[in-house]
């Protein structure tokens, strides 16, 4: 079967394994029923491996999914490989809670061509085509955005951004500049979608690192721009009681790598492969993508796909009775996971 279906159907069972637990305010539980989902649909499939580069963790922090794990066709020499970035739920808060914000989302590039990312935080702006010319990231949001509006010869541009603190005066900066901000609660990967599908010109905020792997994919796949810069924990939580550690941590990686908080990484640094692929299924999802349904028996999903330049948007039926007696590997999760 082609790997783009096998992919495609992985991120929609992991979401469909969510539902049991949607709104159910355990987000331990969203994120293990995606996972095993995720794990159990490519843990098997013949002619290609995957090599998980940015995952769950490590592997004495996840017992699957976790970083340097291998799945697919491991045993078969004559197998490729595809390098992965994997989120089984990206907003694993809005899922349990069961607000807009969630998707299970995979991406895939030829092999040794992710980057693996550290669990820190980065600056990340998502832009669409129209600007893939107009960015010099070196500059402040304000003056990015300044430039964008010159390029467009628009002020009324549309931005989406994390409704956090650390984003507060950006927030407000670019809303005096005649800006239409869109805020959210979690998921800049989602965000980046609607970015894609016409929906806002950019997406810009501070978040996790490894998602940066993520939208990196997304922007490749569909002709977008991505720029991003790390920032070090103190910058955002100066006095809690991990930051130490953390910091000593960020400094370890940052050294291994030969990276300064001064390096502005394009999409091409973080996913240097313009084949990359980028799948993803609405949870609660949000924006244009759409959460998934259950009724009289059939799952209904909304599924999202970036590759060569092409972008689909597609809706799909799961009819539980017929998939159960053809085949079992989704028929044990959807046993597992039934609501």
């Amino acid at each position: 079967m082609n790997k783009d279906i096998i992919l495609l159907r992985a991120v929609e069972v992991a979401a469909i394994a969510t539902y049991k637990y949607i709104g159910k305010k355990d987000k331990n539980l969203v994120d293990q029923a995606a996972v095993e989902a995720l794990e159990v649909m490519l843990r098997n499939e013949r002619g290609f491996k995957l090599k998980v580069i940015n995952g769950e963790g490590e592997l004495d922090e996840a017992p699957m999914l976790y970083v340097g794990q291998m799945l697919g066709d491991v045993d078969n020499p004559d197998a490729p490989c595809f390098d992965v970035s994997v989120d089984p739920v990206e907003g694993t808060h809005p899922a349990a809670n069961n607000f807009a914000g969630s998707i299970a989302v995979i991406a895939i590039s030829k092999e040794n061509t992710m980057l693996q990312l550290p669990e820190m935080y980065m600056e990340k702006l998502f832009v669409s085509d129209e600007f893939v010319d107009a960015i010099d990231f070196s500059k402040s949001i304000v003056e990015v955005a300044n430039d964008m509006q010159i390029h467009a010869r628009r002020k009324d541009l549309k931005c989406i951004i994390l409704d956090k603190p650390r984003h507060q005066k950006t927030i407000e900066a670019l809303s005096a500049m005649g800006i239409v901000v869109r805020l959210i609660q979690d998921g800049d990967v989602l965000a980046a979608i609607d970015v894609v599908n016409g929906e806002a010109d950019f997406v810009y905020g501070i978040g996790g690192a490894p998602e940066g792997s993520l939208m990196a994919s997304l922007s490749i796949a569909s002709g977008c721009k991505m720029y991003a810069k790390l920032v070090s924990y103190k910058d955002i939580w100066p006095n809690e009681v991990e930051t130490e550690q953390r910091v000593i941590k960020e400094n370890a990686w940052l050294e291994k790598h030969n990276i300064d908080f001064d390096l502005v990484f394009e999409d091409t640094n973080l996913v240097n492969d313009q084949r990359t692929r980028f799948f993803a299924t609405g949870i609660t999802a949000g924006g244009t993508l759409k959460p998934i349904n259950y009724r009289n028996g059939k799952f209904y999903v909304n599924a999202f796909i970036a590759s060569h330049g092409i972008v689909r948007n597609i809706k799909t039926i799961y009819d539980i009775k017929k998939v159960n007696g053809l085949k079992p590997d989704i028929k044990y999760l959807f046993e597992k996971y039934k609501r």
